[in-house]
C-alpha cells in the first residue's frame, strides 16, 4: 500500500466516524493523566468491516458498536470494538477503488504530548505525514505518519487522558513490534517522534534488537526485518490471549490464516501471528511463567 493510498484511506476514515462520535479513551476528569510513549488506540482499515467485525468479536469476545453519520457523500460506518466494555480499537472502511490497497491494515496510535511537534519531528527526521493532525471532540488530536522506511504509526493526544498504567487483561493490546531494515536508525527516529528511550533488549542474543521504553515501562520492541524477499518494514500489534494454540485454531475456523504457528517450546510467553479474513495481520501472545499455563476459562 502506497503512502498516498493510505493517506486517502485515513482521510476517509475520519469522515466515516464523525468527529463527535468517537468514544473517549478514558473517563473524562480534571485530573486526566497522559502517558507519553504508550500505545493507547488502534484502527483497522479494511474493505470489509462486517467480515472483520465478525472475526474479532468471535476470536476475542470483543463487543462491537456501529457508529453511523450521514454526510454529503452518504452514510459511513465506523465500528468501535470494546473489551469488557472498555473501547480498545476501531474498524474503518477503506475505499475499494484503490487497487494497491489489497489487504486490511492495523495502525497503532502512541500517546504524545503535542501532535504538531511530533509531526514536525517526524518530517525533520525523514518521515512523511500521511494523515495530518485532526481535532476530534471527545477523542483529542490524532495524525498518522510514515517513518523513513515506510512503516505507519499513529500519534494521538487524548482530550480525556490515556488509559491507565495497569496490567493487561485477556483481549487487550499488550505489545507492539517494529520490524525495520535498519533498527538503529529507526530507533533514532522513534526517539525523536515519540520520546521513547531506545534500550538494547538483553533478553535476546541477536544484534540490533531493542526495547522502546518510556515512563519506566517497556512499550514496544524493535527487531531486524526478516530476510525474506517480500518482507516490508512495519509494526505488528499483539493481543493477549489465554491459550495461544486454541486461539490460533479458532482463527482458522473463523476464516483467517495462521502465518506463524505457536511454538511447542515452553517459555515466558507463546506467540503466533495470524491474518484475519480481510488480510490484516495481528499477533497473539500468551503470557505466563515458563511451564505454568494460565488458568483456562
Amino acid at each position: 500500500m502506497s503512502a498516498k493510498a493510505l493517506g486517502l484511506i485515513l482521510c476517509g476514515a475520519v469522515a466515516t466516524a464523525g468527529a463527535a462520535d468517537f468514544p473517549p479513551l478514558s473517563d473524562t476528569t480534571p485530573t486526566a493523566e497522559h502517558f507519553p510513549g504508550k500505545f493507547i488506540w488502534a484502527d483497522l482499515f479494511t474493505v470489509d468491516p462486517a467480515a472483520a467485525q465478525a472475526f474479532y468479536t468471535g476470536l476475542f469476545g470483543w463487543e462491537a458498536t456501529m457508529i453511523e453519520r450521514t454526510t454529503t457523500s452518504g452514510t459511513h460506518p465506523y465500528i468501535v470494538l470494546a473489551n469488557g466494555g472498555e473501547p480498545v480499537a476501531g474498524i474503518a472502511r477503506r475505499p475499494s477503488r484503490l487497487p494497491e490497497a489489497v489487504h486490511g491494515r492495523w495502525v497503532g496510535y502512541v500517546s504524545v504530548p503535542d501532535v504538531a511537534k511530533a509531526l514536525a519531528a517526524a518530517t525533520a527526521a525523514g518521515g512523511r505525514v500521511l494523515f495530518p493532525a485532526k481535532d476530534l471532540p471527545r477523542r483529542g488530536t490524532q495524525a498518522i505518519l510514515a517513518d523513513p522506511e515506510g512503516a505507519e504509526l499513529g500519534v494521538l493526544h487524548s482530550s480525556s487522558g490515556d488509559p491507565g498504567e495497569y496490567a493487561s487483561d485477556t483481549g487487550d493490546f499488550v505489545w507492539a513490534q517494529l520490524f525495520a531494515s535498519d533498527p538503529a536508525a529507526e530507533g533514532r527516529f522513534c526517539a525523536s517522534v515519540a520520546g521513547w528511550e531506545i534500550l538494547p533488549d538483553t533478553r535476546s542474543d541477536r544484534p540490533n534488537v531493542f526495547v522502546l521504553a518510556s515512563g519506566g515501562y517497556s512499550r514496544a520492541g524493535m527487531v531486524p526485518l526478516p530476510p525474506r524477499p517480500q518482507a516490508k518494514p512495519g509494526w505488528l500489534l499483539f493481543i493477549r490471549v489465554k491459550d495461544v494454540k486454541a486461539a490460533a485454531a479458532k482463527v482458522i475456523s473463523l476464516g483467517g490464516r495462521v502465518l506463524v504457528a505457536p511454538s511447542d517450546v515452553p517459555t515466558e510467553y507463546w506467540r503466533a501471528v495470524v491474518a484475519d479474513p480481510t488480510g490484516a495481520v495481528i499477533g497473539l501472545v500468551q503470557l505466563q511463567e515458563a511451564g505454568k499455563p494460565e488458568e483456562q476459562p
